[in-house]
């Protein structure tokens, strides 16, 4: 009966094909595709309370009013509906925040790097506790990307540096490589090649100081294994680490690199813990 009475939620012709899905399903008779993919965005927008704006051949807009945020999210076999589940539904982001204010209370508007910021829906997050604050969001993919910058438009969020590109040990060359855990749009790797590609990468430092950052808020990092050779690799210079407040990064154990990552987070004087698949940080030094 809920999804009888939430249709208000689709446009008319959504409506429709949501109620021809239903009636499938009590006949017994083969759903579409095209149904089954409205029929799961449609649970989607009943479960987060979001109101479809824009249809599209790839892609929903929709409107979450609990959240104040408008956003893409691409059609199946896109991962961004499980995206969108990790930031909003189990709330992976809220410990650092709350880390955050717990130890910077006066720190209102932040310098935050968003590296792998798949389709923006971090940097979106942290706005929402953090307005006007200073983000550069850094993605490799080139649909991610175009994505990203909807929705950081969408949401009126002016970011720093929006770089398409990766986050490396030095300034060099990269290519996607997509052999890692499901190849899906949020599980991808890069690697460092010789030769020019269309793809850069990018230091820390680097990005630092291109935007003229003094220093570092909140450093996100989830970049599917490449954080071992930003932190790890003999051609880092982690300097940066020394003015970075807070570190939440995704520490991937395929690449055998958590506990190196641990000593360089003790050398610099983080005090961290593990929340779900983050290691959370803070300096202890920037107190």
């Amino acid at each position: 009966m809920q999804k009888i009475t939430q249709l208000h939620r689709l446009n008319l012709r959504n409506g429709l094909l949501v109620l021809q899905y239903l009636l499938k399903r009590v006949l017994h008779l083969k759903t579409t595709e095209k149904e089954r993919s409205i029929n799961e965005f449609y649970f989607h927008l009943i479960s987060f309370n979001g109101f479809l704006k824009e249809d599209n051949p790839n892609d929903h807009v929709a409107y979450y009013p609990d959240f104040k945020v408008t956003l893409k999210i691409r059609k199946r076999p896109s991962s961004d509906l499980d995206v969108f589940s990790q930031i909003y539904r189990y709330r992976e982001y809220q410990p650092v925040v709350a880390t955050f204010q717990k130890y910077f209370p006066k720190t209102k508007t932040l310098n935050f790097i968003d590296a792998g910021s798949n389709i923006g829906l971090t940097t979106v997050y942290f706005s929402t506790y953090f307005p006007n604050s200073n983000f550069i969001a850094i993605e490799p993919d080139n649909s991610n990307f175009e994505t990203l910058s909807f929705n950081l438009s969408a949401n009126r969020i002016e970011a720093k540096d929006k770089v398409k590109g990766g986050v490396w040990s030095t300034n060099a060359h990269l290519k996607i490589v997509r052999d890692f855990r499901d190849q899906n749009d949020w599980s991808f790797r890069v690697e460092a090649v010789s030769e020019a590609t269309d793809l850069r990468a990018y230091s820390i430092n680097y990005l630092l100081d291109k935007n003229n950052f003094d220093g570092i808020d909140i450093l996100k990092i989830d970049i599917e294994g490449s954080e071992k050779e930003v932190l790890l690799s003999a051609a880092s210079d982690v300097s940066y680490l020394a003015k970075t407040k807070c570190i939440a990064i995704e520490i991937h154990d395929e690449f055998d690199c958590r506990e190196a990552i641990y000593e360089v987070l003790r050398r610099h004087h983080f005090d961290f813990f593990n929340s779900g698949e983050l290691t959370i940080g803070i300096n202890q030094s920037l107190l």
